[in-house]
């Protein structure tokens, strides 16, 4: 943050004076946002509210952006609530009431309620946000406040999972949970300015509960968040002499349930007998198009295998040169990551457990779905014309390219397909020393 003006240091008579001056400015900018929208911020209502002289004014500020800049400072004020105290408090609230998750969040809900409804701090914080849009201070501050209260509220949830061993359904990561929670409080303090007597601790510590009922999971079954709300979403079951019909193309119905299940949970967690419900199909019929998830893995890739497989024919039959072809295949694969996320995720994970495990059915995954397969040729023949010095083999050489493809886009999902591509290239066809 940005320490306020005389802060740190003995409080002169000077300094009590440009306090004065900016607790005037900070008043009319608070209390009367409509006269500052009439007239702007006028240095004569500043100094007449301070009951002083235009000529102290302007020997503390000798220019009125001086004087908003005194006034953008004591806006941006430290957050009251720090992390490693945050932390301790709630280390005592739990061993003062048995390990409680709701114990815990109630007693510092109530600890910090008067913090956070605080008027003055209520209005810095709407003014800091006002000014972030054009000022590059205000901006930086503002975002540095937003990752204390983000690290405040990984500390609750910290302290209280590490007691209870809970987990967080997905879609919630510690980070999109601690900023959930970080709006739900800040949603509460604009509610109070206008509204005061709806919002009370009780309200606050409920929802933030609720909130936490719903994102965590203790039983170790990683299910989804959709899971919590199943029972609303629940329809009636329809007439049993009225049969559902049948999609009309079985096979893609299925594809497109389980790109939505492995997307939702995960290759691991999704099941069979839920595609097969969301695909509107009877399960025996889904086990005869694909006995097993992984067989659906590889209907939902066949089409994009068999244009990786065009691309390299393609860039062979025009004569490119093979690093070129290499590196036009890595970008081809990472946009079929992007592309097709929820597929190329469980491939991954389908095929680590064919690696040390054993394969879901009779046939490995890695053998329907051959990345390396693909680009090991061009990898043999730069190797014969001496485009590529190394003197692997061409399948292993093309395996380890491919594993380095997909580990990048599976943990650096956020990246491009052109960036993902270029770092694996960079490592991989020009090395990392200058021989």
């Amino acid at each position: 943050m940005y320490p306020a003006r005389g802060r740190g240091r003995e409080i002169t008579t000077q300094d009590a004076t440009v306090r004065q001056f900016v607790a005037a400015g900070l008043h009319e900018l608070i209390d009367h946002p409509d006269r500052v929208l009439d007239r702007g911020l006028r240095v004569e209502d500043t100094i007449n509210a301070a009951g002083a002289s235009q000529a102290t004014f302007y020997r503390r500020f000798p220019t009125k952006g001086a004087f908003l800049d005194a006034i953008l400072d004591e806006v941006l004020v430290p957050e009251a609530c720090s992390e490693p105290r945050v932390r301790a408090q709630a280390r005592e609230a739990l061993a003062a009431n048995g390990n409680l998750t709701g114990a815990m969040v109630r007693s510092l809900v109530g600890t910090y309620f008067t913090v956070l409804t605080e008027e003055a701090s209520l209005a810095r914080n709407l003014m800091a946000r006002s000014f972030s849009r054009s000022n590059p201070r205000a901006a930086q501050a503002v975002r540095e406040a937003y990752r204390g209260r983000d690290a405040v509220a990984l500390a609750v949830l910290e302290e209280s999972f590490e007691r209870s061993g809970a987990v967080l359904r997905k879609p919630f990561t510690a980070k999109t949970l601690t900023m959930a929670m970080v709006a739900v409080v800040e949603g509460f303090q604009l509610r109070y300015r206008a509204d005061p007597g709806s919002v009370t601790p009780e309200v606050v510590a409920d929802t933030l509960l609720a909130l936490l009922a719903g994102a965590a999971e203790v039983d170790d079954g990683h299910r989804h968040l959709d899971d919590v709300v199943a029972a609303v979403d629940r329809t009636p079951a329809p007439d049993a002499a009225a049969p559902k019909p049948l999609p009309r193309d079985p096979r893609a119905a299925v594809i497109r349930a389980a790109r939505a299940e492995f997307g939702k949970r995960g290759y691991v967690l999704a099941q069979l007998e839920v595609i097969a419900e969301n695909a509107g199909l009877p399960l025996e019929t889904v086990r005869r198009f694909f006995p097993n998830k992984a067989l659906i893995i590889v209907g939902g890739l066949r089409s994009a295998m068999d244009a990786l497989r065009e691309g390299v024919a393609d860039d062979l039959m025009l004569g490119l040169e093979e690093t070129a072809i290499v590196e036009n295949h890595l970008l081809r694969c990472a946009q079929l990551f992007a592309d097709e996320t929820p597929f190329m995720d469980a491939l991954v994970m389908s095929a680590a457990h064919d690696t040390y495990g054993e394969p879901e059915g009779l046939v490995s995954i890695k053998e329907h779905l051959d990345l390396p397969a693909i680009i090991a040729p061009v990898i043999e023949q730069g190797q014969r014309n001496g485009t590529f010095t190394c003197g692997q083999p061409p399948m292993e050489l093309a395996a380890g390219l491919t594993n380095l493809m997909l580990l990048r886009c599976f943990a650096r999902r956020t990246q491009s397909p052109e960036a993902n591509a270029a770092f694996v290239g960079e490592i991989l066809l020009y090395g990392m020393v200058d021989r």
